[in-house]
């Protein structure tokens, strides 16, 4: 589990900074990020269960993320308001996964 929750913190530190230096409207910046960045390799098997894979699984779920297709299906038809609370819980859940994987560290 900790090397996935590894790759999974570097996928969404990229998205992050994607979604900082996107231009566009915030959909635009979710479409751009989710095509873009390794966003779209992250499954919630990757996440321990609990806290960050519910975090993730309500990300996705909002943006209409088919986890066996792994495609975007509502993204555009976002208001630019629930496109900001997305862009929002993914900065929040990158930070949650990079703390969690310092506390593993930490530990062992």
């Amino acid at each position: 589990m900790p090397e996935h929750l590894g790759s999974c913190a570097e996928s969404l530190s990229k998205a992050v900074r994607h979604l900082a230096n996107g231009v566009g409207t915030p959909q635009e910046k979710l479409t751009s990020m989710y095509d873009n960045t390794r966003f779209g390799s992250i499954c919630d098997g990757h996440f321990p269960k609990g806290t960050l894979r519910n975090d993730f699984l309500a990300i996705t779920s909002q943006m209409g993320y088919d986890t066996v297709d792994h495609e975007l299906r509502v993204i555009a038809a976002m208001s630019d308001e629930r496109a900001r609370t997305v862009i929002e819980q993914i900065c929040c859940l990158s930070e949650a996964v990079a703390y969690a994987l310092g506390r593993q560290s930490n530990s062992a």
